[in-house]
């Protein structure tokens, strides 16, 4: 019995001493997850001094391409995900082979913004769609669902479904708002197919017909209807969860496989090549290279399109570009208006877990001159900031306002006085807290204007509207050089 437990016992010691024995002349060069593996640490920082942060640089470097590594992971995790049924690689394992992500939780479980933040997103898709339709086009603002909210069934027992979602929340505001709101929700729910893969976030190319059908319906497409559209239905494609959770073995999901002709499509960003079903299926694929920005002409279809879009725009691709004869489409945020041309539908599309994304950072857009509201209060308050960034082209105005001010649902404006000028626009509700090196709040402010104004100096203030329609006032929170 000795014997067996001394061999046990060096078998142990030299399992778990193989991956560092084997490191100097083997490494794993396989990432986990979509983020790139590390590379080796410069022992100098760019002052050429030492790097005092150097050993935990190189201890990442170590981590990350210890060999066996993705084996390991995945050994561990299937224990966990398997054996235990606990969350484990922000995956989390669903009834049925479902796997879900971690960062639905807090929309599945009922953890809502607060109600400024609500009023903040929805204002903010209101002033892009505003912008859009005064240069002369169509605008339509959708939410992908998360999957556990099309398919709540699937989600483990412990996990209690919340009352009110974020997304139901701003659904009743976009209507209230005005905005033009696509309910891809409601399109999805009435669908018996399965419409999102299990073992990945995102929705299959069946979903993504049905959500094209219904935006491009929305925002008065005219358009081919790809409903009853012949596939194949086939299990090769691995998802983006189940990477997380097994970087090494795994399993593949069933998945939608159209027939597409890109004989009439020409790539104009990126410049990947001349075999164009290669180049969309690296498109369509979840590496997410070199597709920040994707410019196609179609000379066989008509009208434009720019689509500001997340990871769920990738499988729409094919036929958005079948559509239009010229379409760009971004996922780069923050996203630029400045280019938007007469008679281009847009489109502005992301998930309901990133719903926050929308006031994290404002779009780059000038913003839309408006009437100097009437003021019935002027407040003094010396914790109000202001910041203005300049370029040759821009100037960004930026800040917080005191809390103290608002109503849930208080619009902001910023108004610009010289000697003879004075000019009101409209700002996004936006905290640019990254600018500023501060926390995020829900009262921020965030405009971009064009940097012609004639020379002067210039003070700037804020209005904030209240719920009886009137305004209230901000002393003069800074002065900028015309």
């Amino acid at each position: 019995m000795k014997i067996i437990q001394r061999i046990y016992i060096a078998l142990f010691v030299v399992l778990c001493c193989l991956p560092l024995s084997l490191w100097a002349f083997f490494k794993n060069d396989v990432p986990i997850g979509k983020t790139a593996l590390t590379e080796f640490p410069e022992w100098l920082d760019g002052n050429g001094i030492p790097d005092k942060n150097f050993s935990d640089k190189f201890d990442t470097y170590f981590t990350e391409h210890l060999i066996f590594r993705p084996q390991l992971v995945s050994c561990d995790n299937y224990f966990k995900a398997q054996l235990l049924k606990s969350d484990t690689a922000n995956v989390i394992s669903g009834k049925d082979g479902y796997l879900f992500s971690v960062d639905t939780l807090d929309d599945y479980t009922g953890k809502t913004f607060s109600e400024r933040k609500c009023h903040n997103i929805v204002q903010t898709v209101k002033l892009i769609q505003e912008k859009s339709e005064h240069t002369g086009n169509r605008f339509v603002f959708t939410v992908a669902p998360n999957k556990n909210t099309i398919y709540p069934q699937y989600m483990p027992d412990r996990y209690k479904k919340g009352k009110k979602s974020n997304l139901e929340l701003l659904e009743t505001l976009c209507e209230k708002y005005g905005v033009h709101y696509c309910n891809l929700k409601r399109v999805l729910q009435s669908v018996d197919n399965e419409l999102y893969l299990k073992r990945d976030t995102h929705w299959n190319n069946l979903g993504a017909v049905y959500g094209v059908n219904a935006l491009l319906e929305s925002i008065g497409k005219e358009h081919k209807d790809y409903n009853g559209q012949s596939y194949t239905y086939e299990k090769k494609w691995r998802g983006d969860l189940d990477k997380l959770l097994y970087p090494c073995g795994g399993m593949y999901d069933n998945q939608y496989y159209f027939s597409h002709n890109y004989d009439d499509l020409i790539f104009l960003m990126p410049m990947l090549g001349n075999d164009k079903n290669a180049v969309m299926e690296e498109l369509m694929g979840d590496a997410e290279k070199n597709d920040a920005m994707i410019k196609t002409l179609n000379n066989k279809a008509d009208g434009s399109l720019l689509m500001i879009r997340d990871s769920f725009g990738r499988a729409m691709l094919p036929y958005l570009t079948e559509n239009y004869r010229r379409t760009e489409i971004t996922r780069s945020q923050p996203f630029a208006l400045l280019t938007l041309t007469e008679n281009t539908d847009v489109i502005y599309e992301i998930v309901e877990r990133n719903l926050g994304n929308i006031v994290k950072s404002a779009p780059v857009m000038s913003a839309e001159e408006c009437e100097m509201p009437t003021v019935t209060e002027t407040v003094t308050d010396t914790t109000n900031r202001f910041y203005a960034d300049k370029t040759d082209s821009y100037i960004k105005i930026y800040g917080i306002l005191n809390e103290k001010y608002f109503d849930t649902d208080s619009q902001i404006k910023i108004c610009l006085t010289a000697e003879n000028f004075s000019k009101t626009f409209n700002a996004f509700p936006i905290c640019e807290y990254e600018l500023m090196n501060t926390e995020n709040s829900d009262y921020g402010y965030s405009l971009m204007i064009s940097n012609d104004i004639p020379k002067g100096i210039y003070s700037i203030t804020a209005f904030v509207s209240k719920n009886n329609g009137e305004y209230i006032s901000t002393d003069i929170l800074g002065k900028l050089t015309g």
